[in-house]
């Protein structure tokens, strides 16, 4: 896994490397502290998996930015990395291209919720309603599930335990947990029954 980070602090960079390295080994890391650094290793080699970038750059606009990351590196999620903002802000660049929004101010547990989530390519907003009003607008929750998440939701609408779809998919419950609170979250629901009939409601209207 490549992931690229585009940040001008160097102390934020190392914190943000320390905790994506104590969830994977498997990864290749690359840090750019201006939107120039990062321009070249796009123009080498814009094959990345996730690109975190900060909303406040020494050298250019965060919409200009996006829209350039989303033509070098198609492919890769892009997660907002940056101090609270307000949410106008936020939504017009997610509107622009960034997929997930960590803020630096994240507490521990919702920073590690975010990482794991972000590394299993799960898309990550803080619990605000107003970010949530975001995803519903545009398009509907369902579309930013992974094709995992949906997996998940199968064997889940089935009426399997973690520990049974985590023997099924080959990973452990832990994940299995870590997939269904982001699930929860996209879809706005607090439990497994009321995501199954999310679920079986959704596929009632594909059929129909």
């Amino acid at each position: 896994m490549k992931i690229l980070i585009i940040d001008p602090q160097f102390f934020v960079r190392a914190g943000l490397i320390q905790l994506i390295t104590s969830y994977s080994s498997n990864v290749a890391i690359y840090e750019a502290a201006s939107f120039s650094v990062a321009q070249d290793y796009l123009a080498g080699d814009g094959d990345y998996n996730i690109i975190f970038v900060e909303l406040q750059l020494p050298d250019g606009e965060i919409r200009p930015v996006l829209q350039r990351l989303k033509k070098s590196a198609p492919q890769a999620h892009v997660v907002l990395f940056t101090w609270r903002k307000p949410v106008t802000d936020i939504r017009q660049s997610l509107a622009a291209g960034a997929r997930s929004y960590l803020p630096k101010d994240s507490t521990a547990e919702e920073a590690k919720l975010a990482i794991r989530a972000i590394l299993n390519g799960d898309r990550y907003l803080p619990d605000e309603p107003q970010l949530s009003e975001v995803s519903a607008s545009q398009g509907g929750a369902e579309n930013f599930l992974s094709p995992r998440q949906l997996e998940i939701m199968q064997l889940l609408a089935q009426g399997l335990s973690n520990k049974e779809i985590a023997n099924i998919l080959g990973i452990t419950e832990g994940t299995i947990r870590v997939h269904l609170s982001a699930i929860f979250k996209a879809i706005k629901v607090s439990n497994r029954t009321e995501a199954t009939l999310w679920y079986l409601l959704r596929q009632k209207k594909l059929v129909s």
